[in-house]
């Protein structure tokens, strides 16, 4: 395993997060059976970071496109904590590969 192929196994994850990242498909449109994945994106959360400070300046024009990507205040700490979960979680991962599945002749 090189960082070619980690690129390749990791597009469908990115893929995932960009498009349930509240902006193509929002909360309000999505499916009831995939709602879940706004909680894992990390895109979601970024995004909506930065459109919920930006409504605070917008018009009202503005501010109706916003209500429609239903993004809500006050998940900033909730995106900093499952973004660091998954920081950790996958760095275990990543250890436990190299250690087992890595099969380095010396």
């Amino acid at each position: 395993p090189d960082s070619e192929q980690a690129l390749g196994m990791s597009l469908p994850f990115l893929m995932v997060f960009m498009l349930f990242n509240g902006l193509m498909v929002t909360r309000a449109t999505a499916p009831i059976y995939l709602k879940w994945i706004f909680e894992l994106s990390p895109t979601n959360y970024a995004l909506q970071a930065i459109v919920m400070r930006m409504e605070e300046d917008a018009t009202p024009k503005e501010k109706a496109f916003i209500d429609m990507l239903s993004y809500t205040k006050g998940e900033d700490f909730k995106g900093i904590a499952a973004i660091a979960c998954m920081v950790i979680i996958l760095r275990v991962l990543q250890v436990l590969a190299l250690k087992y599945l890595n099969k380095v002749q010396k």
